[in-house]
């Protein structure tokens, strides 16, 4: 049986690899570097679980909320 990955599950992925490479880019950082530091301080529970408002703004802001998401959260950016 093949699985199949829902469209609106595939978005969000699509999404998040898409915001963490910006992230990675915007802050001079290699990309799984800034997987790993959104994955420890909450950016990446923050991106799913606010993804319905967080698709619809630009890169730009979606990264500059993660960076006070994951400073609130202990991070060091």
């Amino acid at each position: 049986m093949e699985a199949t990955i829902e469209s609106e599950t595939r978005n969000k992925i699509r999404y998040l690899n898409f915001i963490i490479i910006q992230f990675a880019r915007g802050f001079k950082m290699l990309i799984p570097e800034a997987f790993r530091y959104l994955n420890e301080y909450g950016g990446i529970d923050f991106l799913y679980e606010h993804y319905d408002y967080e698709h619809t703004q630009s890169e730009h802001n979606t990264c500059m909320t993660l960076l006070r998401v994951c400073r609130k959260n202990g991070g060091w950016l």
